[in-house]
């Protein structure tokens, strides 16, 4: 059986489109999953938006002295809400970068759970109902937070635009929380309602 030249230079041809077909294939496939991974992406950049320009740091801490109303001091926690949009539920208090005393707020209730009632502490957190746009500050009493050992810091837990939930650690980390703030932190041991909410001052 001879070959003929026009039958090998079909079968080439052949070769050649299915190669330029599986090239086409990877892609078009190739574009699809960078095209997912994008969408992806830009979802979560639009659910986590307005999280981001929210952040808690330690501000002034004023000691007690013979003319102040504060027996203990006090220490102030500033808060940012760097968008358009108010947020709400906020959990925020004093916690520690470095050193043995709590790390997070979640652990300063823990902490609570486990002392005696005779030295039951009382965490540095305090409860926002809403902070509106714009830089607030509000006040912990106390001012030797730094005796205990390690650099202090500031979390806010709180709630979006959206519904979702947030806290900002003291590292600066943010994760999403499973509840709102109050159920999360009411499972380690916070108080449940009636609230004392706090009023922050707003901050020029």
């Amino acid at each position: 059986m001879s070959i003929q030249i026009g039958d090998i230079a079909t079968w080439v041809a052949s070769i050649g489109t299915i190669g330029a077909l599986g090239a086409a294939l990877w892609q078009i496939g190739n574009e699809r999953r960078r095209r997912i991974a994008q969408e992806v992406q830009d979802r979560s950049e639009r659910h986590q938006s307005q999280a981001r320009l929210v952040a808690a740091w330690i501000g002034e801490i004023e000691y007690a002295t013979e003319d102040s109303s504060y027996d203990d001091g006090r220490t102030a926690i500033e808060l940012l809400n760097g968008s358009a949009e108010p947020i709400y539920s906020l959990v925020t208090g004093l916690v520690y970068i470095h050193g043995a005393a709590p790390e997070s707020m979640e652990a300063w209730f823990e902490l609570k759970k486990r002392s005696e009632p005779d030295t039951q502490i009382s965490p540095p957190i305090l409860l926002l109902s809403i902070l509106p746009p714009g830089r607030w500050r509000i006040w912990l009493p106390a001012s030797a937070w730094g005796v205990l050992g390690g650099r202090i810091g500031a979390e806010v837990a709180f709630t979006d635009r959206a519904g979702a939930q947030w806290v900002r650690r003291g590292t600066g980390k943010l994760e999403e929380l499973p509840t709102s703030p109050f159920e999360h932190f009411e499972a380690h041991g916070m108080y449940g309602p009636p609230y004392d909410y706090r009023i922050p001052v707003p901050v020029d």
